[in-house]
């Protein structure tokens, strides 16, 4: 906040609570006590409360000004101004979205279960209804029926936004069907949800779709794609030159990267707007034109690269007031990075500082860094199994950051790690051949290297968080 009031190029700036706090406690110092008497101002003084309730209502209208002001500007209004002003340039927040998830029925008769069908919008719905063991709802989509067997199908989250289940914990049947044996999610979700478009992400929406009308074919792809149902972020990279650029990008080609979005979508924007410029990507659409030509249109998919944050919380009071649990969910929901951003540490210690101005009481984020993760690579000692591979990612995320040297051994009841039986899929380990009793996976993992700053190597590049790549020490 300013520590005057005034009117500038950005906009109105005003006094903040401690600035005025000060001026008043120095004005009735100086006009009140003229031989220098010093005036008790401790908040338990009538002098000390006198003072902080003016300050605290000056703040409060400059505050309530300044954001009758910024509901004038676009670029500054938020919450349901955007949603009204928004609406001269076409625009609607993005409602949230669910988490699509495939569910392994086992029936021992032909079954029919009831599915969402046309109520699959509504939060509170009658359809076949299974939990998870965080105790999640997952509706099933369509109506099916089923033949005795396992058969796997779509189920839905009952609460909108990312739900992520471990794999093989929705197991619980809510709706009670004569046939159903068992439920399980024997696989990762299909789709993630995501929560509604926050005043953020709709603000820098609405400034990239004003490059709709644009003549230039770039930012006229940016807009239309941006604006999409379902797209989170684009990235649009335009080789105008007659050469392959430093970004392998051929020449006269555009280079679009999308987040989200259905691909017909995305493929008849880029059709429609490219000109007589070439496409790059690994995702390929073929278009039909007007004269029977068949066009590939090419884009490609961000490429995804895991972030890691680590932090210290310097308490200054009660320990009982953390909560590091929804500390970690707060930071996973609000720190995102763009396609192709570098990340580094002064964006994560201002989402770490909102996560605990929210749910870490009294406290404060010390020594933030990042890490792109460690390595883990696997080895085997087997006569069934004929190799095995890891995703370091997936690895970390449920070990954590802890170097060295983890074994997996097959037993008469399955995989078995530190004497519990684990599904092995869940830590990112895969192999090919047929287990025998004795066969071990060995995984060496290296710790990630931690830094203030990490560049993107491509502009094809975006980093992602989640709550297990979040480490916290608290000191009291």
């Amino acid at each position: 906040m300013a520590n005057i009031d005034f009117l500038g190029y950005d906009g109105l700036q005003t006094k903040d609570y401690n600035t005025l706090l000060t001026e008043i406690q120095e004005f009735l110092q100086e006009n009140y006590s003229p031989n220098g008497e010093e005036i008790s101002f401790a908040s338990n003084t009538p002098d000390g409360q006198f003072t902080e309730i003016l300050s605290n209502i000056g703040a409060t209208i400059r505050e309530l000004l300044a954001s009758v002001y910024n509901a004038t500007d676009p670029s500054k209004c938020d919450s349901t101004q955007q949603d009204t002003k928004y609406q001269l340039n076409y625009l609607t927040r993005k409602g949230g979205s669910w988490t699509l998830q495939n569910i392994d029925i086992t029936a021992d008769k032909t079954v029919t279960l009831q599915g969402l069908d046309g109520s699959f919008n509504e939060e509170n719905a009658s359809a076949f209804t299974v939990s998870d063991d965080s105790g999640n709802n997952w509706y099933l989509v369509d109506t099916t029926t089923i033949l005795a067997g396992t058969t796997s199908l779509e189920f839905r989250a009952q609460k909108q936004g990312p739900v992520n289940p471990t794999i093989g914990t929705i197991t619980n049947m809510v709706t009670i069907v004569g046939g159903v044996i068992s439920v399980i999610n024997s696989q990762g979700y299909t789709s993630l949800g995501a929560e509604a478009e926050s005043d953020y992400d709709f603000r820098i929406r609405r400034e990239r779709s004003v490059g709709n009308t644009s003549g230039n074919n770039a930012d006229s792809i940016l807009g239309n794609i941006i604006s999409l149902q379902g797209v989170t972020q684009c990235n649009v990279w335009d080789n105008d030159t007659n050469s392959t650029d430093s970004t392998g990008t051929e020449a006269h080609t555009l280079w679009v990267i999308v987040d989200g979005g259905a691909n017909d979508d995305i493929a008849e924007i880029i059709y429609a707007n490219k000109g007589g410029q070439g496409t790059r990507g690994s995702v390929v659409i073929p278009l039909t034109t007007l004269a029977g030509q068949t066009i590939n249109i090419r884009f490609d998919r961000p490429n995804i690269k895991a972030l890691y944050i680590k932090f210290d919380i310097q308490l200054i009071s009660d320990i009982t007031l953390l909560d590091n649990d929804n500390i970690k969910e707060y930071i996973a929901n609000n720190l995102t990075y763009l396609i192709g951003e570098n990340a580094e540490t002064s964006k994560v210690t201002q989402v770490c500082a909102n996560a605990l101005a929210v749910d870490g009481g009294d406290g404060y984020a010390l020594n933030v860094e990042i890490s792109a993760g460690g390595t883990a690579t696997a080895s085997i000692v087997a006569t069934g199994i004929t190799a095995a591979d890891v995703i370091s990612s997936t690895f970390q995320d449920v070990i954590g950051d802890i170097a060295g040297s983890y074994e997996f051994e097959y037993t008469s009841n399955g995989w078995e790690y530190d004497g519990n039986i684990v599904q092995i899929n869940n830590y990112g380990i895969s192999y090919t051949g047929n287990p025998d009793e004795g066969d071990k996976i060995i995984i060496d993992y290296t710790a990630g290297a931690w830094t203030d700053y990490i560049p993107s190597v491509s502009i094809q590049d975006e980093f992602v968080i989640n709550k297990n790549r979040i480490y916290i020490t608290v000191i009291e």
